[in-house]
């Protein structure tokens, strides 16, 4: 253990006795204040007590008796009196006392959240900022770069003329077709003869199956 370590934990230790000290001297002027209050409801207790005595003394017409027990009445006021301001000057100790202890425990959480940002801010300085952002920028047109050139050839065959001359042709034969479906349709509504859509479709089928078979026997022959 080197001599800085023995040293803060000797200022840890130092601050923890502090701590320690002041909530004794706070609880202990709680307890002082408690203890006067109860002494006040005492006396004031006492208080009316001589108050009736001294009623009963004048009934009796017993004026000096009277006015000894009004005597001591007056000295319990003022032991009140004298109670009621050292409860004051307690009251506000131990307001300033706990105002300062929590300042001090917020200024220490100041410090310290402070010195964390403090440690924190050296791994973040603007410098190390910019770098990470100019490798960040520099993968993402690496990325783009590789993107590129893995879509070149999809991209030449969307620029090949031949390809979409082919295209053009396919589309052109499609137009074609649908057209000639729409007049067939349309000469179909107009004789108003729905047995001639079945015959023409039948004739297609029979086309279609003749055309296969021709096919198939020109393979054989071929074999």
């Amino acid at each position: 253990m080197n001599i800085f370590e023995n040293l803060f934990k000797k200022k840890e230790k130092g601050n923890l006795d502090k701590d320690i000290n002041n909530l004794k001297i706070i609880n202990e002027l709680r307890e002082n204040i408690d203890l006067i209050e109860k002494r006040n409801l005492f006396i004031e207790k006492n208080k009316y007590k001589l108050i009736v005595e001294a009623k009963a003394k004048l009934n009796n017409n017993d004026k000096k008796g009277a006015l000894l027990i009004l005597n001591k009445k007056k000295k319990i006021e003022e032991e009140i009196n004298k109670n009621q301001g050292s409860q004051l000057l307690l009251e506000n100790q131990l307001f300033n006392l706990e105002s300062a202890n929590l300042n001090k425990h917020i200024i220490n959480s100041l410090s310290k959240s402070n010195k964390a940002i403090h440690n924190l801010n050296k791994d973040l300085n603007v410098d190390k900022i910019e770098e990470l952002m100019d490798d960040i920028q520099e993968e993402q047109d690496n990325y783009n770069t590789i993107q590129s050139i893995m879509e070149k050839p999809l991209q030449q065959i969307y620029e090949d003329d031949d390809l979409n001359k082919e295209l053009e042709e396919l589309e052109e034969v499609k137009q074609i077709e649908q057209f000639t479906k729409i007049e067939k349709i349309t000469k179909i509504e107009n004789s108003e003869d729905l047995n001639v859509l079945e015959e023409l479709e039948q004739l297609e089928q029979k086309d279609k199956k003749e055309k296969i078979k021709k096919t198939n026997n020109n393979l054989l022959i071929q074999l």
